[in-house]
């Protein structure tokens, strides 16, 4: 009876820690482009991975 719930309450536990980690992660790297886009702004550079970043409408 105790097993299943003490299971159940671990699985939740590591859900919400892998849901806390990727947030992190995609905040992490949102703060990086945004400071390189910053520093090569300051030094009067384009982006050079702008045009990776284009999609064609087809």
């Amino acid at each position: 009876m105790q097993l299943p719930l003490v299971l159940g309450l671990v699985a939740l536990v590591l859900a919400v820690a892998a849901l806390v980690v990727v947030l992190e992660d995609r905040r992490a790297a949102k703060r990086a482009a945004l400071q390189r886009k910053a520093r090569l702004a300051r030094l009067g550079e384009v982006d050079p991975l702008a045009p990776s970043r284009l999609h064609v409408d087809r």
